[in-house]
């Protein structure tokens, strides 16, 4: 059996809405549907430039394997390649959530690196089922149930799934037929894992007329009637929130308190997700006990925290910055010259600059981390406390040695680089793409 004879559907139509982009991040394990994805791409006649990344998290000893094995099948495919190995994921709460969050970050790095503006993953329509179950037995409304949407925002890059339509064995069958070696992992057999037992539960579900199908259509009808909401939500954000440029949220309450309830709660959802940086919405509960103070139904002054945020709220305004929290955003190592975001709030790039290349050589090297309290004397007009403390800067080690160009510094000796950023939160808000990237782990 050809490539050819296995083929879903002609490239050129499974891809087709992927035809404008810049350039294509194609995110691959290893595994049979990303390495039918990778070969459905080459046989895409004029495809955008593409680049295969592929990434070792270190946490199994045959990650090395794999990688190498992806590199050696997309350059039988003429396709380039990036083998990304991550740092260090460890932290509290579930491995493999850590592991996607990770994953996804250096996905984006890549295609800033490279000057591509779309990542695509082998997402299909047996996932769409899984994550319809899944988020059904959570109790999700309908932003859950909608599943995965075919494309969304990841800081300002669009993350494709363009494959939602095509069956696990359709993908299967191509990588067979495409004379890729692929591989297995075998935590897709582990029944610790939710998405594993619900798997196996597939086919007593279709012999009940639940059917792979039947799910994944469902979810997509979702998605449309998530997508109509997310409209109004987008229209409220428009006409009440002004965004400035260290990613404060400042907002009129009345456009809130008039429209119906659902429409609102998605919208200061979709706010709050995005001055925080989080990758998702927070939950449902402790938003709808918030969101009456915002509309006035709760009256008075209040100062609450959630979902990374400080919200303060006065009778006829209301104002959302960072939360520090326990210790503040996370830190990332960076090189003179590169291109990054930070918190999932800021798009900075770090200057090609000679004394940051000598201090880079140090041994301690460049990092960006939140200013906190950092050694120097500096204010920003109209922002104060916790938003100075939450905005980005470069350090050498623990020594301060570049503050964001936005400062207005008391001391102009100081010997400190310009770090251009510019905030992301108004971007986050205008362009949803149906939903967020993530959705919130329980």
């Amino acid at each position: 059996m050809t490539l050819s004879d296995t083929l879903p559907a002609d490239p050129a139509d499974l891809f087709a809405d992927l035809g404008d982009a810049a350039g294509l991040v194609l995110a691959v394990s290893g595994g049979p549907d990303s390495t039918a994805m990778m070969a459905l791409v080459a046989a895409w006649p004029d495809h955008p430039p593409a680049l295969v990344v592929t990434i070792d998290h270190g946490l199994r000893r045959q990650a090395a394997d794999e990688t190498a094995l992806v590199a050696a099948n997309a350059q039988k495919l003429g396709l380039p390649v990036k083998i990304v190995r991550a740092g260090s994921i460890a932290g509290r709460g579930n491995l493999q959530a850590r592991a996607r969050a990770a994953r996804y970050r250096l996905l984006a790095d890549a295609a800033r690196a490279a000057g591509h503006d779309t990542i695509v993953t082998a997402h299909h329509r047996d996932d769409q089922a899984e994550t319809f179950l899944l988020r059904l037995a959570r109790g999700s409304g309908v932003y859950g149930l909608a599943a995965m949407a075919p494309e969304t925002d990841l800081d300002g890059l669009r993350l494709a799934r363009p494959l939602l339509g095509v069956s696990r064995q359709a993908l299967l069958l191509v990588a067979q037929a495409s004379g890729l070696a692929f591989v297995r992992d075998p935590s897709n057999c582990d029944r610790r894992y939710d998405r594993v037992r619900m798997r196996q539960l597939l086919p007593f579900l279709a012999d009940h007329g639940l059917t792979v199908e039947r799910l994944a259509e469902t979810a997509g009808r979702l998605g449309r009637a998530a997508a109509a909401i997310d409209a109004e939500a987008t229209r409220i954000l428009q006409q009440a929130i002004i965004i400035d440029d260290f990613g404060v949220a400042r907002g009129d309450p009345a456009p809130f308190s008039a429209v119906h309830r659902e429409i609102g709660l998605r919208a200061f959802g979709r706010l709050l997700q995005a001055v925080s940086g989080a990758p998702y919405t927070p939950g449902m509960k402790p938003l709808e006990r918030l969101y009456p103070a915002i509309t006035g139904e709760n009256s008075g002054p209040a100062r609450r925290t959630l979902h990374g945020t400080t919200v303060s709220i006065l009778p006829d305004r209301f104002t959302i910055m960072r939360e520090w929290g326990r210790c503040g955003p996370e830190s990332l190592a960076v090189e003179p010259g590169e291109a990054m975001v930070f918190d999932g709030r800021f798009a900075v790039s770090v200057p090609d600059d000679d004394i940051l290349t000598r201090s880079n050589r140090q041994r301690d090297g460049l990092r960006v981390g939140p200013l906190g309290k950092a050694p120097v004397r500096a204010r920003v007009a109209g922002v104060g406390g916790t938003a100075l403390a939450t905005l980005p800067g470069l350090f050498c080690g623990t020594r301060l040695v570049g503050l964001p160009e936005l400062a207005v510094f008391k001391d102009d000796r100081l010997p400190l680089v310009g770090l251009p950023v510019r905030a992301l939160a108004a971007d986050r808000l205008a362009t949803p793409r149906s939903l967020p990237a993530f959705v919130r782990p329980d």
